[in-house]
């Protein structure tokens, strides 16, 4: 059995309409692909807003996982700025504002962590 079932549902006067299903075979592969989390992605803020959006559909252990490794990767990226040496002012101000968003970013995930 697939990921995905097709029911084609006839429409009197308009083209017919095709309904799709996901199946217990395909919850559980879109699970593992929502646990599945590895450094590269979690780089990248779609993938995780993504993630936290569907929190629902995953266990304690998978929510923490992901606020975990989501926080890794702010750390580095935290410590890399910080050790930015820049002499003009408007570089300054970009590094300020993404250490600024970073920042914010952590706090958000420390309150997400009293949450799952």
């Amino acid at each position: 059995m697939g990921a995905i079932t097709k029911k084609i549902h006839k429409q009197v006067g308009k083209p017919n309409r095709n309904m799709y299903d996901i199946t217990e075979t395909g919850e559980e592969i879109f699970s593992e692909m929502l646990r599945e989390f590895p450094e590269k992605i979690a780089t990248n803020n779609a993938e995780f807003l993504v993630r936290i959006a569907l929190f629902e559909k995953l266990d304690y252990e998978g929510r923490k996982e992901i606020l975990t490794i989501r926080q890794d990767v702010l750390h580095k990226q935290l410590t890399a700025i910080q050790s930015l040496r820049v002499s003009s002012s408007f570089i300054t101000e970009v590094i300020e504002f993404s250490k600024s968003r970073i920042e914010h970013e952590l706090l958000w995930i420390t309150s997400l962590m009293k949450k799952i």
